[in-house]
């Protein structure tokens, strides 16, 4: 289980992220929704360690995430990390070799993840050579290739057509189905309504929504009216999201 106990992060006088408590269970989907800035990648970066809360703690486990955990978490990043003079499978030993997998667990794994995606015949290709809708499922494979416990998505869907997205979509609910714990951003509303369990909208670093989708979807009241898209909640509590 992943868990954020009251977790602030300022830079000098901006305060990024807020106070944010949330804990996601095994086997769940728990996404995060906000405009650009609102402190998403923020709060990933610092569930990573790569940045250090102000206050607050992250736990995975009841465990502060130190480098042991880290090795255990899977991570697709907003602005992709792909060296693009690499061919796919030498990308994947590379970042494979981080996570200490050897050569014949990289293969196998980069393969059954090709396979799901219909990609196999990419293996050799470079980055660079690649369409970036491809290149986004790339990034996906790397995040999985050493079969994390927990997987934090940054917009995983940018940059897909229609096909591929359904693709993600049904390679996440597989990994879910496995129980893995995963946590992601998105800019699309169906995505997050048609993945998530519990959800938390943030504005300028501050938790204004927060809970289970469906009781939200169902309970929330606009002019004393129920029932609405989370789209329209979203503008209720915050206004239009980025396009």
């Amino acid at each position: 289980m992943l868990e954020l106990q009251n977790i602030t992060k300022k830079f000098e006088n901006n305060v990024a992220v807020n106070n944010i408590s949330f804990r996601v269970e095994r086997g769940k989907i728990f996404g995060i929704v906000g405009r650009n800035g609102a402190g998403k990648s923020t709060t990933f970066r610092m569930i990573l360690n790569i940045l250090e809360p102000t206050e607050g703690s992250c736990l995975y486990d009841g465990k502060k995430i130190d480098s042991n955990v880290l090795d255990r978490i899977g991570y697709l990043p907003e602005e992709g990390s792909l060296i693009p003079t690499y061919t796919v499978v030498e990308l994947c030993e590379y970042y494979g070799s981080l996570k200490l997998l050897n050569e014949e667990e990289i293969k196998e794994n980069l393969i059954k993840w090709l396979e799901e995606f219909n990609i196999l015949e990419y293996m050799n290709k470079k980055i660079k050579d690649l369409s970036k809708g491809n290149r986004q499922k790339i990034q996906f494979i790397v995040s999985v290739l050493h079969n994390p416990d927990l997987l934090i998505l940054d917009e995983p869907f940018s940059g897909l057509d229609p096909i591929s997205v359904e693709e993600l979509k049904k390679a996440i609910l597989k990994l879910k189905e496995e129980g893995k714990t995963i946590i992601f951003s998105s800019h699309r509303m169906e995505h997050i309504e048609m993945l998530c369990e519990d959800i938390m909208i943030i504005d300028h670093g501050n938790c204004v929504l927060q809970g289970n989708l469906q009781d939200i979807l169902e309970n929330y009241e606009i002019n004393g009216k129920k029932h609405h898209s989370l789209n329209d909640i979203f503008i209720d509590k915050v206004g239009k999201l980025d396009e």
